[in-house]
């Protein structure tokens, strides 16, 4: 199946391309992305602890947030005085970091673009970090090597994932599904948007085919990253013996 070619079609009944329709459906989810994540700000320091292994404690680096949403990592990050390009393809999310920056009095650089195809010179960057992205991405793959491109030589990219919408297609991960609450559709974070329209879009991107991090650990090693580690977060099931991924981090090397 050509993931890439195919055409989805919103409540409006209009056409979009799967990258335009994933662009209109994470403008709608801003304003609760934004609540959700001044709510992480203000017990920030698991997050500050996880980051601080990849931060040079010496001098200020140019740091990609890719996938920013309503600024997280961007947020975090320039607090520390390092200086950080906030890039989402979705132009309502920037719009909510850019008001968060404002919020709490830091600066960050937003640039609005597609993560599978960067605006940036090769070797641009000390290090890229990025938060529940790569799983709604029509070219993950491509995208690898798009943010290997623009890291310097020896620089790192930092991706906390998970295996959200892997209950379309893995029995596992369907009965788990079953008998845990979904907190990422809360009312709060939802805030009246129909969640089925990402499960739509999701059962024709390719990465909810795919058990990970496997996938990420073999595409990086193929795209020549070095220094590639995995940390996991896994659930039981109830099945005796069984268990699956629900987020992960990877990190990789440009050599």
């Amino acid at each position: 199946m050509d993931n890439t070619a195919h055409a989805y079609t919103e409540t409006t009944g209009q056409a979009m391309s799967a990258l335009e329709s994933i662009r209109s459906y994470w403008n709608t989810r801003s304003r609760g992305y934004s609540r959700k994540i001044r709510m992480e700000l203000e017990e920030s320091e698991a997050w500050l602890a996880r980051l601080a292994a990849y931060l040079a404690p010496d001098r200020r680096m140019h740091i990609l947030d890719i996938g920013c949403g309503p600024g997280f990592f961007s947020l975090l990050l320039a607090r520390l005085g390092h200086a950080v390009t906030a890039f989402d393809y979705a132009e309502d999310m920037l719009a909510q970091a850019q008001e968060n920056a404002r919020r709490y009095g830091v600066h960050v650089e937003l640039r609005q673009g597609d993560a599978q195809d960067l605006p940036f010179a090769d070797e641009s960057f000390d290090l890229i970090v990025s938060r529940n992205l790569t799983w709604n991405m029509e070219q993950p793959a491509q995208a690898y090597a798009e943010w290997l491109r623009v890291l310097k030589s020896g620089a790192r990219l930092v991706n906390f994932d998970g295996n959200h919408y892997r209950y379309l297609f893995n029995p596992l991960y369907a009965e788990e599904r079953q008998r845990v609450d979904d907190a990422a559709h809360s009312p709060q974070m939802m805030q009246g948007v129909d969640p089925s329209r990402m499960e739509n879009i999701a059962r024709f991107l390719p990465l909810s085919r795919e058990d990970r991090p496997e996938w990420d650990i073999r595409v990086l090693g193929e795209l020549g990253a070095t220094d590639i580690s995995v940390s996991e977060e896994r659930r039981a099931t109830g099945i005796a013996g069984r268990d699956i991924v629900t987020a992960f981090c990877v990190t990789a090397r440009r050599a």
